[in-house]
């Protein structure tokens, strides 16, 4: 159990309080004191057999190149807490690690309602015509060549977001701005409302730039969407998903997570995506946090019933997948800090069977190879005759040619024809290099998960090496879960 004292906030006046790790009838809790406001208790694992191993594991450390603010050396400062942290938090020169994914917000303005929403966004409706609260493209353009400046040899991974990006008319220029300005990987995240009306509208996107879909995704039931959307979406998002495959756009799904809405159906997304695997490339759940607009139903304890932990959700996924996925394939990623996210990559061979790549990967990124912990063209090299015999049978149940409509989340069946198996079926000889890579990229996906904090579990040891940061206005480059919480 890691007994340190680090620093937090107070739920109540939102003021930097002492906070520890403690472990509680065999779970794990953050429990802090605030003079004022008393004590409380948020949890951070289930079990304390998990909360060990996971912390267990080893992390690299690379400060940013350039620190924005200046900070105390620590969370103490002779015993006294830095007051300042996090809420000045710009990073400064005590951060651990410098961003991965850089998080532009382009709009404040949504085309949906959601009782669930971190950014408290504003429903595009309530809009007044003339609103120019969006800042302008020289304005972003401003932001990505302050962030060529921050950045390191490998220029961050950008995404895009809000608010809801699409009720700009001026996002394809916005994402050709940034692919113009060397930006390689720029991901959207998107209800996928806008996506839905048209396949020609994520053609535009691909053909500006757009590398990925990040695509919210709570499950295949529109009960689920009505608990956490307020109507349903089930259709919507399948549409989406058929418009960015006619685009040839990979999409990566992103539940966000609930107790008694659908923690019980994370088998159910891994299912849709594995059945759909030609466009669907990763799953990347996000057990809800409680910052921005969300019901405020707390316990006797300070924290929220719904909470939990990314520790409960890798336990549903293997056993709601039966095995298939194992709880011990995921694993932290080797640059942040273990108690905020897990990944794993796999390859799906022709019987339904998954097989495991890798013992983790990217923080702000399910489906980018660049991050992951394995290397795929050492892995096909090591692997020819392993891809030769599982792909030489007439059937696959991966396609890279999309079916007529989406599959649902039932359990997958190896049923439909391969493009890059009817190539190789009946070849005596090892695959070509390039169509090992085609066999490889067709059947690959990843499952990883983000944990972020709120007001009732924050941890600012966590922010000191968060990967995921938000790119202010002002120019600063702040911890994801601090802007939403402290800022």
């Amino acid at each position: 159990m890691d007994d340190r004292i680090f620093q937090s906030i107070c739920a109540g006046c939102g003021r930097a309080v002492p906070a520890r790790y403690i472990c509680a009838e065999g779970r794990v809790y953050i429990e802090k004191h605030c003079q004022e406001h008393g004590d409380s208790r948020a949890l951070a694992a289930e079990s304390a057999e998990d909360f060990d191993r996971w912390f267990a594991s080893t992390s690299v450390t690379v400060p940013p190149r350039v620190p924005i603010t200046k900070g105390t050396r620590g969370v103490f400062s002779n015993g006294t807490i830095n007051t300042e942290c996090p809420a000045h938090c710009g990073p400064c020169e005590n951060h651990l690690m410098t961003a991965c994914c850089v998080l532009l917000n382009v709009t404040r303005r949504c085309n949906q309602r959601c009782h669930y929403c971190f950014a408290e966004a504003t429903n595009s409706l309530d809009a007044p015509p003339d609103d120019n609260s969006d800042p302008s493209l020289s304005e972003i353009a401003q932001w990505l060549d302050r962030l060529i400046e921050l950045g390191e040899e490998r220029k961050f991974n950008i995404q895009i977001s809000g608010g809801e990006p699409t009720v700009r008319p001026d996002l394809p220029e916005i994402i050709r701005l940034c692919a113009d300005k060397g930006f390689e990987y720029i991901q959207l995240n998107t209800n996928g409302r806008k996506l839905a009306e048209s396949a020609a509208y994520a053609e535009t996107l691909k053909s500006a730039g757009l590398t990925t879909v990040f695509l919210q995704f709570d499950g295949t039931d529109d009960t689920v969407y009505k608990r956490l959307r307020g109507e349903s979406l089930f259709a919507v998002k399948k549409t989406a998903i058929e418009n960015c495959a006619s685009a040839k756009l990979p999409v990566t799904l992103v539940p966000t997570i609930l107790k008694s809405v659908n923690l019980s159906s994370v088998g159910e997304i891994v299912g849709f995506m594995l059945n759909n695997l030609h466009v669907v490339k990763g799953v990347h759940f996000q057990p809800a946090s409680f910052f921005g607009r969300r019901p405020d139903e707390r316990n006797a304890n300070g924290d929220f019933d719904e909470r939990v932990t990314m520790f409960a959700v890798m336990g549903e996924i293997e056993k709601q997948m039966e095995g298939r996925i194992k709880k011990s394939d995921l694993a932290p990623i080797t640059t942040g800090h273990p108690l905020c996210c897990f990944c794993a990559a796999y390859i799906k061979e022709p019987n339904g069977a998954l097989r495991s790549l890798s013992s983790g990967g990217s923080c702000c990124s399910s489906n980018d190879a660049a991050e992951l912990r394995f290397d795929p063209l050492e892995i096909i090299r090591r692997d020819r005759d392993f891809v030769l015999n599982k792909w030489s049978t007439p059937l696959s149940c991966c396609s890279e040619t999309p079916p007529s409509s989406l599959r649902g989340g039932e359990p997958f069946s190896p049923t439909r024809q391969s493009s890059v198996q009817s190539a190789l079926s009946v070849s005596p000889h090892t695959p070509s290099f390039d169509e090992a890579i085609a066999i490889f990229k067709a059947n690959t996906f990843t499952i990883s998960g983000m944990a972020f904090m709120d007001e009732t579990n924050l941890d600012a040891e966590r922010l000191r090496r968060c990967r995921v940061q938000v790119f202010t206005p002002d120019e600063r480059l702040v911890p994801f879960c601090g802007y939403y919480t402290c800022q």
